[in-house]
C-alpha cells in the first residue's frame, strides 16, 4: 500500500517508509531467534513503537506477536485486561476452541467476550475484584498461552509503570511467570531512562540482569537527510541537502517532530521545496498549537514556568543550580528551582538527555523561544 503522504506520524506501514534502525532492528531479531528477551528504552516519541512494528513485521511468518502499551493502566487489574484482551483468543484456530478454552480456564472470573464480525477480532474483559483474583487471573492467562505450540513474541510498552502500580510485588508476581515460559520472547521498552533501566540493573530487584538493554537514540543525521529527499523525490516534488539539515537542526532530529514538519511541507501541494516554505511550516505549527502552550503557561505555577521558559531559552542547561543561569533568568532559591524542576520531570515537560534537562516537547521550546527570547 502506498500512503498519499510518505512522512507516517503514527502507526507503520512497511520497511519502503521506515527510515534506518538497520543495527537496531538486526539486535532485536537476534535476541528474540535466541531466547534471550530485551529492553528498549528512549525518549518518547523517538521511534520506539515504530521499531517494535518494524521487528514484528520482519517476524510475522514465523512468530505470533503482541504488542501491549500499559502507559494508561494504573493498577494490576487493568494490567491484567489488557494483557489478557491483547492475548486470549489470538492463539486460536476457531472462535469454538477458543470460547470453550476461556470457559474452562476463566469461569471463575466471569469473562465478557465479544467479537467484531468485521475483523473478527475478539475482545475480552475479565471482572476481577480482588487481588487474589488478580493472582489468579494472570497465571491462567500465562497458562493459556503456555498451551500454544506457537512461538510467540510479547511486546510490553511503557513496561516501568507497573513499578508505580499499588499493589506489592508485582515486579516479583510478573517475573515468576515470565521466567517459566518456554515459548514466549519477551520485549520490554519504556520512555524512562531512569525507571525502566534500574528495574533490570538494580540487585535488590526481581527483573535483574534478566534481559539485555538496548537504549534507542536518534536516527543517524546524514542517513535521515537521505531518507527525506528520497521519499520526496518518490512523489515528485524536490527539497534540497542544506533544506532538510535546517529541519533536522530545528527539530533536533527527533523522529516525530522531524516527521511532523516533514508530513506537513509534503502535504502543502508545492512540488518545490524551499527554506522560506520550511520556516512559513514551522511557523503554522507553532501558531496552530499556540492555545495549548498558552494553556501550559497559565496552568503552570509561576516558579515552574520561569524554570520551563529559562530550560528553553538557554536550549538546555547542565547545573540547574548554577548562580550564573538563575541570576541571567531571575529565578528564584535553589531550593525552589529543585521543587520546580521536579515537577517538570514528573509531569514530562522536561527530561535528562545528554547531560543537559530539555524540554520534551521541541515544538513547545521553539514556540517559547520565538515568543520570550
Amino acid at each position: 500500500m502506498k500512503p498519499l503522504n510518505p512522512f507516517i506520524i503514527t502507526g507503520y506501514i512497511s520497511p519502503k517508509y521506515f527510515c534506518d534502525r538497520e543495527i537496531e532492528t538486526k539486535k532485536i531479531i537476534e535476541a528474540i531467534k535466541n531466547n534471550r528477551n530485551l529492553t528498549l528504552y528512549s525518549l518518547r516519541r523517538i521511534g520506539k513503537t515504530g521499531l517494535m512494528q518494524h521487528v514484528f513485521y520482519k517476524l510475522n511468518k514465523e512468530y505470533e506477536v503482541f504488542y501491549l502499551d500499559i502507559h494508561s493502566t494504573s493498577n494490576l487489574a487493568e494490567f491484567i485486561n489488557v494483557l489478557g484482551d491483547s492475548l486470549i483468543g489470538k492463539l486460536d484456530s476457531t472462535s469454538s476452541r477458543f470460547m470453550k478454552k476461556v470457559g474452562e480456564m476463566f469461569s471463575n472470573l466471569k469473562p465478557a467476550i465479544s467479537f467484531d464480525p468485521l475483523t473478527g477480532n475478539t475482545t475480552v474483559q475479565l471482572s476481577i475484584d480482588s487481588q487474589a483474583e488478580a493472582k489468579q487471573s494472570l497465571k491462567r492467562i500465562f497458562e493459556y498461552i503456555e498451551l500454544s505450540s506457537k512461538k510467540v513474541v510479547i511486546a510490553i510498552d511503557e513496561f516501568q509503570q507497573i513499578a508505580s502500580y499499588p499493589e506489592k510485588n508485582i515486579e516479583e508476581l510478573l517475573r515468576s511467570h515470565i521466567q517459566k515460559t518456554k515459548n514466549i520472547s519477551y520485549l520490554f521498552a519504556g520512555s524512562s531512562k531512569h525507571l525502566i533501566t534500574s528495574m533490570f540493573t538494580d540487585k535488590k530487584r526481581p527483573f535483574y540482569q534478566s534481559t539485555e538493554l538496548m537504549h534507542l537514540k536518534k536516527i543517524d543525521e546524514k542517513k535521515y537527510s537521505k531518507f527525506i529527499v528520497r521519499k520526496f523525490s518518490e512523489y515528485g516534488k524536490s527539497i534540497s541537502v542544506e533544506d532538510v539539515e535546517y529541519i533536522l537542526n530545528w527539530t533536533k532530529n527527533h523522529t516525530f517532530f522531524v516527521q511532523y514538519v516533514c508530513n506537513k511541507l509534503f502535504s502543502s501541494g508545492i512540488n518545490d521545496i524551499n527554506l522560506e516554505l520550511v520556516k512559513h511550516t514551522q511557523y503554522s505549527i507553532l501558531k496552530e498549537n499556540e492555545d495549548s502552550y498558552n494553556q501550559i503557561k497559565i496552568l503552570l505555577p509561576k516558579n515552574q514556568w520561569n524554570l520551563l521558559k529559562a530550560i528553553s531559552l538557554e536550549d538546555g542547561i547542565e547545573q540547574i543550580s548554577a548562580q550564573s543561569f538563575i541570576r541571567q533568568h531571575n529565578l528564584s532559591s535553589p531550593s525552589s528551582i529543585a521543587l520546580a524542576l521536579k515537577a517538570l520531570l514528573h509531569k514530562e515537560l522536561v527530561t535528562f538527555i545528554d547531560e543537559k534537562y530539555q524540554l520534551e516537547n521541541v515544538f513547545l521550546q521553539r514556540w517559547i523561544e520565538r515568543e520570550f527570547k
